[in-house]
Formats: structure tokens, C-alpha cells, sequence
């Protein structure tokens, strides 16, 4: 029996492919927008995020190496509860803590530790993303 699978609206006349994305911390759960990115190897979420849900960024376990216009950076590494984001929930799931600046449209990225979770198919000239459960 073929497994269902959820379609969300895509507009191939954006640069981004905007998601809402929630994460689950020991104090709470925030929605945060996101860019998929499969460029990024790591999902990036804001540091207001991560502190209000119950992370503390400025004391992490691990720190990644984070390549940046100016040079290389090191970034914490959170393992939140669970993150949700197209009708996925993956539990214990490492975010680089990093704010984008301001002017930018999302206040995140889903990268490649997420979205290899899924079977995705950009359908552009149907305007519509699937993913496959």
C-alpha cells in the first residue's frame, strides 16, 4: 500500500522556499520561518529561539566550523527535542544557533541533517512540493 504523502503550495517566482518550522525545547515550543536550503549541511535556528524554548547557546557541547564571508566561525551546535517541519517530526535533532541578518525573509534554514529525512519533490512547473511519508 503506497504511503500518503502532503503537498504544500510552491511559488517558483521566489527566490526561497519559505517553511514553517516548529522546534521543541525543555521550556517550550517556538515557530520559526525557514528557507529550505539544500546548500546548508545543518538547520540553522536563531539564538532568541533557542533561549526562550530552554537552550543555552553560550555553553554547548559541541561547536561547528561555519564558513562566513568575513572567515571562518565556530557556532554552537544544539540538540533540540524534536523539530517539525513538513509534516516530519525528527526527535533529537542537532541546530547550528545562528542569527541571519535582519533584512532577511526567513529567520532560518532547513538544511541537509533535515531534509535528508524526507522524499521531497519540487514540482516547479506545478507550483507544488510533495513529500512523501
Amino acid at each position: 500500500m503506497p504511503r500518503p504523502s502532503d503537498v504544500f503550495p510552491l511559488d517558483p517566482s521566489k527566490p526561497i522556499i519559505p517553511v514553517d518550522v516548529l522546534l521543541e525545547g525543555p521550556k517550550g515550543r517556538q515557530f520559526v520561518r525557514m528557507a529550505i536550503d539544500t546548500g546548508a549541511t545543518y538547520t540553522m535556528a536563531p539564538v532568541g529561539t533557542l533561549l526562550a524554548i530552554g537552550y543555552d547557546p553560550s555553553r554547548p557541547t559541541q561547536r561547528i566550523e561555519f564558513v562566513a564571508v568575513g572567515g571562518v566561525e565556530y557556532k554552537p551546535l544544539v540538540k533540540v527535542h524534536a523539530i517539525h517541519a513538513l509534516g516530519v517530526r525528527v526527535s533529537r535533532f542537532e541546530v547550528v544557533c545562528h542569527d541571519l541578518p535582519p533584512q532577511s525573509p526567513v529567520r532560518g534554514l532547513l538544511g541537509l541533517n533535515f531534509l535528508k529525512h524526507l522524499n521531497l519533490h519540487l514540482n516547479f512547473p506545478h507550483r507544488r512540493l510533495t513529500v512523501s511519508h
